[in-house]
């Protein structure tokens, strides 16, 4: 039986510049999955997963997944990511800013 947990990363996060999820330890699971949720009007946003040895120094890992001004939900799945997870989401401006919910999904 598989072992399976949720979390919410980021809850209704007004960001207005580029930012960086909290970082959350993920070593025991072998799959994840990043749940990006925008509310209300926002500009194009490009995702990116990252992952980390120690929770401190990070490496892109995938493609950047873009979500349009449309785009209301993503998902970034990752395996064989190592022990440390988080998103760096880049488009939002101080004119522009984006409400974001990110939940973060894990199988292992």
């Amino acid at each position: 039986m598989l072992t399976f947990s949720t979390s919410v990363i980021e809850r209704r996060l007004e960001i207005r510049a580029a930012h960086a999820t909290h970082p959350f330890e993920a070593g025991w699971a072998g799959e994840a999955v990043f749940f990006v949720q925008l509310e209300g009007t926002h500009p194009e946003l490009t995702v990116q997963a990252q992952i980390s040895p120690d929770g401190l120094h990070w490496v892109d890992r995938g493609v950047p997944s873009v979500m349009s001004a449309e785009d209301e939900i993503a998902a970034i799945d990752l395996v064989n990511f190592g022990g440390w997870l988080r998103l760096v989401i880049t488009g939002a401006t101080e004119e522009q800013p984006a409400k974001v919910l990110v939940h973060l999904a894990l199988k292992g």
